[in-house]
């Protein structure tokens, strides 16, 4: 019996099998793609994640990956331009990363596998296996139609918001929002852009950031409620929407588009139940938002290393894995919660309100509070430490004096 079985082999399967796999607990990890592949993804890394893999010592093979180290932002209102670093982590680190998933990946599943995880690729995962109401492993089929069972202490499903790990073991989601935005992305060759910039308007949302090979991710969100439209026609509505920007419209101009568009509309945001008797879940398949404040790979890491402990405390001898687990749950959903209200907000593509205009307005000539503007999202700067009511009246009277 192996210590601990994971499904799904992506950013939040394969880190915690890396962070596992040093704490010389045994692990299998499965999958039913095979690498290299894509996937759909806004593929951003926050700072906050960079200093996770930091701490993993992959900064190295981060860098290696080719995709351009990210250390400024700027956040366009129209009116307002916001561009500044953000506020540095604990590690001082204020660097981000956009590597494309097919090759960020499986670096990541390779270094799990140096520790001594062991990868299964091109393998699905069928049931859960129960003894007397508890998860004991799980039941695969191979690509020729074989059915193999493992057998682990606990199993954990990193397989996405759609888990079939969640369904079948029946974890309720909870604190749902329904989603409110469409998403179409695509990636262009000569495109003049030297940092990430988000675009803010009024019932439309917009991103580029350099990634790599030279190329930049564009993405567009609408309301959920032009899905069917966009999606008849994604190129003309695309162009459609970044014609309203100007800035990115002129860059868009003279670039030439490489592939297809990926996107579609998006899931409802929630949390589900974070573990039961043998089980936990991990990134999307256990807690899922809209992608506006790219998040997803940054919370997979850090949720990863309060699972890793957990899961570490829990199999040492003596002690009560469930409950690790079950702490584990209340402090993903505290680390996230603030963030989430915050996405939620941002994902109904309102324009600012006149107060968040003026604070908007504030900031521009503040550089140490637009630094932790920044911080916010990139994970260094707590939501509710930023949108203190005393920290947003300092800023304003601070633009009073001046």
């Amino acid at each position: 019996m192996r210590d601990v079985v994971i499904i799904g082999a992506r950013c939040a399967g394969s880190a915690l099998g890396l962070m596992l796999a040093r704490d010389h607990l045994d692990v299998t990890i499965v999958d039913r793609s095979t690498f290299p592949s894509d996937t759909l993804s806004g593929h951003y890394i926050q700072p906050a994640g960079v200093s996770c893999l930091n701490r993993l010592g992959l900064g190295p093979a981060l860098a290696d990956l080719g995709a351009p180290a990210q250390t400024e932002v700027s956040v366009d209102f129209g009116p307002v331009v916001l561009t500044g670093q953000p506020e540095a982590g604990p590690d001082g680190n204020t660097t981000a990363y956009a590597p494309r998933r097919y090759i960020f990946d499986p670096m990541l599943a390779e270094h799990a596998v140096s520790a001594g995880a062991e990868l299964r690729q091109g393998v699905s995962f069928s049931e859960p296996l129960i003894e007397d109401g508890r998860v004991v492993g799980i039941r695969t089929q191979l690509a020729s139609g074989k059915t193999e069972d493992i057998r682990a202490r606990v199993v954990i499903g990193a397989d996405g918001a759609r888990s079939r790990l969640a369904k079948t073991v029946g974890a309720e989601r909870y604190d749902v929002r329904p989603a409110e935005t469409c998403f179409y992305y695509g990636y262009w060759s000569g495109v003049d852009l030297t940092h990430p910039r988000l675009f803010i308007r009024d019932g439309l949302f917009a991103v580029a950031a350099p990634t790599n090979d030279g190329l930049t991710f564009i993405g567009v969100a609408w309301p959920k409620a032009l899905y069917s439209d966009v999606r008849k026609d994604v190129d003309r509505s695309y162009h459609r929407a970044v014609a309203t920007i100007p800035w990115l419209a002129d860059r868009l101009a003279p670039a030439k588009q490489v592939g297809r568009y990926a996107g579609g509309a998006l899931l409802d945001g929630f949390y589900r139940t974070a573990s039961g008797a043998g089980w936990a879940l991990l990134g999307d398949a256990g807690y899922h938002k809209d992608p506006i404040t790219a998040q997803g790979m940054t919370d997979a890491f850090l949720h990863g290393e309060i699972l890793a402990r957990a899961i570490a405390r829990g199999l040492s001898w003596g002690s009560n894995l469930d409950a690790e687990l079950r702490q584990y749950g209340r402090e993903r959903d505290a680390m996230s919660r603030a963030m989430y209200g915050l996405t939620c907000d941002l994902s109904r593509l309102a324009p600012p309100p006149p107060d968040a205009m003026a604070l908007i307005g504030a900031l521009k000539d503040n550089p140490a509070q637009t630094r932790r503007y920044m911080g916010v999202i990139a994970g260094t700067v707590g939501v509710e430490e930023f949108f203190d009511p005393e920290n947003l009246a300092n800023i304003l009277d601070q633009t009073v004096a001046a």
